[in-house]
């Protein structure tokens, strides 16, 4: 590890630039007393757009990992895939916030999930506990805020707190295993966290502590047994800012899963000596969990009438799906009585991430245009959709079949990926439970695909509250953008795939 130098902070610009853009936002509305949407949506965009040219300029000459702040961080082709997904989606989030979000202030809105944004960006590359820690919180605090943000309303601030309550709880039980883990090898620095699990091995308390940081991870990406607050989170929130809580914060957790699993446990070791059970349990407990996560997602969303709590359970079986990538782990024999663990699955998570965040995010846009128009959202309000509003109509459909996975958009070929890196494993049981899962989910998204070009309008107007209106133009552009993207990743999913394989093969893996 290196020493901590001024330099460091060059490469860090695009989470300052983020950061600094929140404050800058919250001081102009604070000093000017001004609201003005535009210009707090030019700030904040143009603020994510120097992030990213910045990071696009700011790379290792030599295209591998490079540490900075003493090991704290890391910037490898890994974090640079997440931090280019989060750019984008912070950018379409403050895009959805701007139109027909009246009754919010928009400003600090905007400041809200600039910061959220920032400590998604440094969640990317922390390979220590500690910024891993503070980034996650930094990531955490303000999706909270943003939950409650229509107060007004009682099942936002209702669903805020039942956030709030079990991510405390959450945040406890993770800081308990950190602390464990590293009381017993005295280290929070990730790469050496394998070289000290070796000298521990699979003790009883060395296998407690991995399971309380999987536990706390587990409620932070969704997944069951731990998944109880996201369909009330979802349903609460307002429904722009649900997109995004949906899709950032979810897929940073899983990239700093996916960076302790992969970092923390891809040591080379003797083939019998007891860290190898240690790799083993942690894959057969993520395999566990992930299985459990897609079967009671994908079933209880059939039972949902709302949209919005029916994404709510479709995104925890879309944790599932991602969870089948990190438990695909393949032995690799490393000499004579020595074995190493490839993480298999990882390129795979980092593809499906993508893909996810565009699907969801996109589905979640639909529905706020339907409620804007209806009032209502219950699946029944996108009945005859296809009449009132064709771009919504036609983009919703492609959401909802990419979230099936039906070829040839990018969803089938991100659980393609996953399933391939489940059979490679020797995880064959959970590819198979992969699909039957997926099959099942085809019932509850086509429901609403037969709502939107089977069934006629609803007679009744729209209320009083919620007029009756087409698309918005900033909703056009996002909508037709993920649309877009959702059919884009299908056809050169090959190129982006690729890509994800350099991330992986260029980071501190």
């Amino acid at each position: 590890m290196g020493e901590v130098n001024a330099a460091d902070l060059t490469w860090i610009l695009p989470e300052i630039i983020v950061a600094g853009s929140a404050m800058l936002l919250l001081l102009w509305t604070a000093i000017l007393r001004n609201d003005d949407r535009w210009w707090s949506v030019s700030i904040a965009l143009g603020a994510n757009a120097t992030a990213g040219i910045v990071m696009a300029l700011r790379q290792p000459i030599d295209g591998g990992a490079l540490e900075i702040f003493s090991g704290q961080l890391v910037i490898d082709g890994f974090s640079t895939f997440f931090r280019a997904l989060f750019l984008v989606v912070g950018s379409l989030a403050v895009l959805t916030v701007a139109q027909r979000f009246e009754r919010v202030p928009f400003t600090e809105t905007a400041a809200t999930l600039q910061f959220s944004l920032s400590g998604m960006l440094l969640m990317a590359g922390a390979v220590d506990w500690v910024t891993a820690f503070i980034a996650l919180e930094l990531m955490a605090v303000p999706v909270y805020v943003l939950t409650a943000m229509t107060r007004f309303r009682r099942d936002s601030v209702e669903a805020a707190m039942k956030y709030l309550v079990l991510g405390a709880f959450a945040t406890a039980v993770l800081v308990y295993g950190i602390a464990w883990t590293y009381g017993l090898t005295g280290t929070t620095y990730f790469p050496e966290l394998a070289e000290r699990i070796m000298t521990v091995g699979a003790s009883p308390w060395m296998l407690f502590a991995i399971g309380l940081i999987l536990v706390g991870f587990g409620f932070k990406v969704a997944a069951v047994p731990f998944h109880a607050w996201t369909p009330d989170a979802y349903q609460g929130a307002p429904t722009p800012l649900a997109a995004f809580i949906s899709v950032g914060p979810k897929i940073a957790a899983v990239a700093l899963l996916a960076r302790v699993v992969g970092l923390g446990f891809g040591f080379q070791g003797p083939a019998s000596g007891p860290e190898t059970s240690v790799v083993l349990s942690v894959a057969l407990a993520i395999a566990i969990i992930a299985s459990a996560t897609m079967i009671v997602g994908n079933l209880v969303a059939i039972s949902q009438s709302n949209i919005k709590r029916m994404l709510g359970y479709s995104s925890i079986a879309h944790t599932g799906y991602m969870l089948v990538g990190l438990a695909a782990v393949t032995r690799v024999e490393a000499g004579t009585g020595f074995v190493s663990f490839d993480f298999v699955g990882l390129p795979s998570v980092l593809y499906y991430g993508l893909v996810y965040a565009f699907m969801n995010f996109g589905a979640f846009a639909v529905a706020h245009v339907v409620e804007y128009q209806t009032g209502s959202n219950e699946i029944s309000a996108f009945r005859g959709l296809m009449q009132r509003s064709p771009v919504p109509a036609a983009a919703m459909a492609v959401f909802m079949l990419g979230l099936t996975g039906i070829p040839p958009l990018s969803g089938f070929f991100g659980k393609l990926y996953i399933l391939q890196a489940a059979v490679e494993s020797d995880l064959g049981w959970l590819a198979i439970l992969l699909v039957v899962t997926s099959v099942v989910s085809a019932f509850y998204y086509l429901r609403v695909i037969v709502q939107m070009f089977m069934s006629d309008p609803e007679a009744e107007e729209a209320s009083d509250d919620t007029p009756s209106a087409g698309v918005a133009d900033l909703h056009t552009a996002v909508i037709t953008a993920t649309a877009g993207a959702t059919l884009a990743l299908g056809i050169v999913g090959g190129g982006i795939f690729a890509w994800a394989q350099s991330s992986v093969a260029t980071g501190l893996f």
